[in-house]
């Protein structure tokens, strides 16, 4: 190894033009590498801070959309905590079926308000579950399911079933299960 350094020595004293133009060639070749490496990370970021502004313009424009559908999606919320139930104010939850009653002219023979489950984890609302059984015209039936499922209290049908009541009459029971949302 000791006689290619010195034939290597004697090269560059005999002509150290082209010791200094390879000295200088690969000088450069490096520092090519790392200037093609910053170009192409700055090129990456560039393309990253283009997108990030491109979404912010597109969200300005939609500025006035996106208020407005904040501001229904916070009047649907209020109407929903306007009209939750609470499990221990029997009377307030009865005279809401009996405000139907009323309205549709059915007559709710038997009307119970049963045991809820817990609400599952992370569920903000409770399920406070309702028996009721109503007979009236078929008319009438249809009058009482529509205002129960039109009314300001969030409801959900689990179970019914009709019967055929006095035939003379033409009257109908129905026998509901039904499910009020409800505050935990």
């Amino acid at each position: 190894m000791n006689a290619a350094l010195q034939q290597l020595l004697s090269l560059a004293r005999r002509s150290p033009l082209m010791v200094t133009s390879l000295a200088l060639l690969v000088l450069l070749g490096v520092a090519n590498y790392f200037l093609w490496d910053q170009q192409h990370t700055l090129a990456e970021q560039h393309q990253e801070v283009r997108h990030n502004g491109e979404s912010m313009l597109t969200a300005l424009t939609n500025h006035n959309r996106i208020i407005a559908q904040f501001a229904s999606v916070q009047e649907a919320l209020a109407y929903i905590d306007k009209n939750l139930v609470t499990e221990t104010d029997l009377a307030e939850n009865l005279n809401y079926f009996y405000q139907m009653e009323t309205i549709s002219r059915v007559r709710l023979s038997q009307l119970n308000q049963l045991s809820s489950q817990p609400p599952s984890e992370g569920n903000p609302y409770k399920a406070i579950p309702f028996s009721l059984r109503a007979s009236g015209t078929f008319a009438q039936i249809m009058s009482f399911l529509h205002a129960l499922e039109t009314g300001p209290r969030l409801l959900r049908i689990k179970t019914f079933s009709f019967n055929r009541g006095d035939a003379k009459k033409n009257l109908l029971s129905m026998d509901l299960t039904v499910e009020l949302l409800g505050n935990p």
